[in-house]
């Protein structure tokens, strides 16, 4: 069972879930500050009126975890866990199926050339107030790789001109892996950015697959059947033929322009990115312009941690497997907290040093390509009668039971990821270890107050 995207916005719509705007709104500031407030609702939205573009602007699809149900389940409703949403990405990784060419499709009703090509007319949103311009948000990119693989990422890009785009790539993505050996062989490279993609294509270009593997095939995976898609006519890139609209581009590796956006960390990014002609746009007659909100936002989020669903999982048995002590172990990427990941630890302790060992073994574990510390902030080791999984238990263990200096273990010489905007020049940035557990001394003294057999007890049962 699986729902396409426009299926799942009628739903949304049937459901009331789905808010119409038919007053104009200027996508300069106005746009994302509506997205904004509706995203504190819940609420998916379609601007029936931008100014000065004839397209209406659609998003708010997956605010919540929950509406991955929307895709999935067989009655519809809007039950689904981030875990639900990680299992079906790794089950399309572990069987993938291969795309279906067609040789037509929605996507192709029209295709724009030349003159016709008009970026400024999309109704693309400038979102914050030192943005370098409006940007798209929403949109796949699809790319084959130099070992002949095809790729799907999500890319930011902004708008240069009517016919020119840059597409962004960050230091983890094959997208930049890419660039760079294109431009090492002097090769040329096509990229294709696709808006409104079936849904389980998003769920995947938002994961990590392996280099062996194609997203596109993943979404494939996910959902019992091959994609349908049609080759570009100007790249030969695979497209769905459902999508909305695609663009494809031609990239300049060697014209590399700087941008700013506001990140999901709450931060601005700056980057470089290579400026890429739009040399043809694919669209459906009726088409819609996706989009999601930047910065820290909800359906940006819930896509983004996918990318680190099955990292964690990874992580977490690494960490079993390597401290025998270690009882749980919990993941935390919430942008609540910056925009790397929070690691804790819960052990069964047996001497004072056991935790700052376990620190820093935890942020020198290869990740392959990397140490966990390019990509962790913190890491924290409680007691195995704390709950990893849950910050307010830890932050109470880490204010109840730290009592001495030398629990916080500090590291200002770690190389970082580049979405770590508070890096030094030299790309190094502070970590911090934090033992949260009791002293060895002082055991018998810091028990928690437990009421014996509650965990037992329901409610329902003392109730008429």
């Amino acid at each position: 069972m699986h729902r396409s995207f426009r299926e799942i916005l009628n739903i949304l719509d049937d459901k009331g879930s789905l808010v119409r705007i038919k007053k104009e709104v200027d996508p300069k500031y106005e746009m994302g500050a509506v997205m904004k407030q509706l995203e504190k609702e819940g609420k998916a939205f379609l601007f029936e009126n931008v100014k000065g573009s004839k397209y209406p602007a659609v998003g708010g699809l997956f605010t919540s975890m929950d509406r991955y149900g929307l895709i999935f389940n067989e009655d519809a409703s809007e039950e689904f866990t981030y875990d639900q949403a990680g299992q079906k990405v790794l089950e399309g990784v572990a069987d993938p199926i291969a795309s279906v060419v067609k040789d037509n499709g929605p996507v192709m009703e029209e295709i724009l050339r030349d003159d016709k090509i008009d970026l400024l007319s999309m109704p693309v949103p400038t979102f914050f107030e030192l943005d370098t311009g409006p940007f798209i948000t929403a949109a796949v990119g699809i790319f084959r790789k130099p070992d002949g693989n095809i790729n799907v990422g999500f890319y930011r890009c902004l708008i240069e001109n009517k016919n020119h785009i840059l597409i962004n790539a960050s230091g983890l993505s094959d997208l930049r892996k890419s660039y760079n050996w294109h431009r090492e062989e002097g090769k040329e490279m096509n990229v294709v950015m696709v808006l409104g993609a079936p849904p389980a294509l998003l769920m995947a270009a938002a994961s990590k697959s392996p280099d062996h593997v194609s997203e596109l095939d993943v979404a494939g995976g996910m959902i019992g059947k091959g994609v349908k898609v049609v080759l570009g006519p100007d790249s030969g890139l695979p497209i769905p033929i459902d999508a909305e609209m695609a663009f494809e581009t031609k990239v300049d590796l060697n014209n590399m322009v700087e941008n700013t956006l506001g990140e999901f960390g709450a931060q601005y990014g700056t980057e470089h990115a290579p400026m890429c002609e739009v040399t043809s746009i694919l669209k459906r007659k009726d088409s819609m312009f996706y989009t999601l909100m930047a910065g820290r936002a909800k359906e940006h989020n819930n896509l983004g941690y996918l990318t680190v669903y099955g990292m964690s999982t990874m992580l977490k048995n690494r960490i079993k497997d390597t401290f025998p002590c270690v009882s749980n172990v919990e993941i935390h990427f919430d942008t609540k907290i910056g925009p790397l990941m929070h690691v804790v630890i819960a052990i069964n302790k047996s001497s004072d040093s056991q935790p700052a060992d376990i620190i820093k073994e935890t942020f020198e574990i290869n990740m392959g390509s990397f140490n966990l510390a390019w990509m962790a902030k913190r890491v924290i080791v409680v007691d195995d009668d704390v709950d990893p999984s849950n910050m307010d238990d830890v932050e109470w263990a880490t204010w109840t039971r730290m009592g001495r200096a030398e629990k916080v273990h500090l590291f200002s010489n770690f190389v970082t990821w580049e979405i770590d905007r508070a890096a030094l020049p030299d790309k190094t940035s502070l970590r911090v270890g934090i033992d949260a557990t009791k002293d060895m001394d002082y055991v018998e003294d810091l028990i928690r107050p437990i009421v014996p057999g509650i965990d037992n007890i329901k409610l329902e049962d003392y109730l008429d």
